[in-house]
């Protein structure tokens, strides 16, 4: 059976950026498993051309970064397999790394190229890669980690942030696993991987009550194929359906995400076809249960109004709104919902709105519904914006302003109406 309009809509909000009508209308011909594997197929998204400024050298890591950031956000306004960019920014904000702490900018760039290559991949697979990735090595430190000189900061967050959750482990273990780290480095430019023999620890380890020689990359199997495995399935289960649906998920939610993740020998695919198919996913709590991050903002903001980011320069408002892409604020990346309603945060949210309702306006976005009338112009905007279904109080409460605007004879109807579209409740609502 076909889904409804608003299912649909909901699902390519939460599986991508926010569709457009006819996006929409797509998913909406065809039944629910069938829609999921359509956003679930990659098959189609365009190959990867780094940004040209990336790689020379000539010009500045803050050139570099707008460059790679422009570059990002107009590949998730475009992509036709939007989920495949979700889910690398989803990545970016679990194994989290930093410029202004790995200070090179091609590292971070080729970092983001895993989490998109390997974003549906076996999580095993990404964690292994992640692990031994330069910008990750540099950001927690492991570099500095060998024999006698132990550093635990990659050690911990392997288990604490990226696979098994608070209290699953002591700090004998984070130790021991630290040790099993050593020697897992980089080359003399800290650039590429490099194991060095003479820095490892190669005596007996205890981790896990298991007493080996245990090597870096061992302890990775062990949390995710040997005794940890169920705590770890749990675990990322929940971080995804806390993103891509609502917070907090029931327990018996968590049973369904969890055997679908194991029994699929934890596919990252076989988990996020078992969130975007469950009842759940599509109950008023998850419909209305999380609101737009600044990056999820922007791009749907950019995908809607058809301007690009070398024009609309979002990179330059998403500091004020407190989510900046490649600097993450800490290693445990950003939080949800309430942090993004901070009066700070809104006023920068509208500071790029009005700077990008002059961009669209110049474009000749809605520059027919003066001659509309106020149901159909507001309509117009609806439609435009991706509000298939607006709360009545939305609409009452544009109607009611376009009203007033028209009885006043304002001469700047189209660009406040796109500007409050873009603030509008229904719009901010992920």
């Amino acid at each position: 059976m076909a889904i409804t309009y608003q299912d649909a809509a909901h699902l390519l909000r939460r599986a991508g950026f926010g569709g457009l009508p006819d996006e929409v209308g797509n998913l909406m011909a065809l039944d629910l498993p069938a829609a999921v594997d359509h956003l679930l197929d990659f098959s189609a998204a365009p190959a990867i051309t780094p940004p040209a400024d990336l790689h020379d050298t000539t010009k500045g890591q803050g050139t570099r970064w707008t460059s790679l950031t422009q570059w990002w956000i107009d590949r998730m306004r475009t992509s036709p397999c939007p989920l495949q960019e979700k889910l690398t920014w989803f990545w970016h904000g679990h194994f989290c790394s930093a410029q202004d702490k790995v200070e090179n900018i091609v590292l971070m760039y080729n970092q983001n190229q895993i989490f998109r290559s390997m974003a549906q991949a076996s999580f095993r697979t990404l964690t292994h890669a992640v692990a031994l990735d330069p910008a990750m090595m540099l950001y927690l430190d492991n570099y500095t980690n060998k024999v006698g000189l132990v550093q635990e900061n990659f050690a911990r967050e392997l288990m604490e942030l990226f696979t098994l959750g608070v209290n699953e482990y002591s700090q004998d273990d984070v130790v021991e696993c630290a040790r099993a780290w050593t020697g897992h480095g980089l080359d003399s430019a800290k650039t590429s991987y490099l194991f060095t023999l003479s820095r490892h620890d190669v005596y007996l380890k205890t981790i896990f009550g298991k007493n080996q020689n245990w090597d870096g990359p061992q302890t990775i199997d062990e949390i995710l194929a040997g005794v940890k495995r169920p705590i770890a399935a749990r675990y990322i289960a929940k971080q995804m359906w806390s993103f891509f649906a609502y917070p907090n998920p029931e327990p018996e939610v968590l049973d369904v995400l969890q055997a679908a993740f194991t029994q699929g020998d934890l596919g990252i695919r076989d988990l996020l076809r078992a969130i975007f198919l469950h009842p759940n996913f599509y109950s008023p709590r998850a419909q209305e249960g999380l609101v737009r991050s600044p990056i999820e903002f922007v791009v749907a903001a950019l995908r809607h109004t058809n301007v690009t980011a070398a024009v609309a320069k979002p990179e330059s408002y998403l500091d004020d709104m407190g989510m900046l892409p490649f600097y993450p604020p800490t290693v445990e990346g950003w939080k949800q919902n309430s942090v993004w309603i901070s009066s700070a945060s809104w006023w920068a949210r509208a500071s790029f709105a009005k700077n990008l309702t002059s961009k669209a306006v110049a474009a000749g976005l809605l520059s027919g519904v003066k001659s509309m009338s106020v149901p159909a112009a507001i309509q117009a905007g609806f439609d435009q914006f991706g509000l298939g279904t607006p709360s009545p109080a939305t609409r009452a409460a544009m109607e009611s302003w376009l009203t007033a605007e028209r009885s006043a004879r304002g001469n700047a109807e189209q660009a406040n109406l796109i500007t409050l579209m873009l603030m509008s409740p229904d719009f901010n609502r992920a």
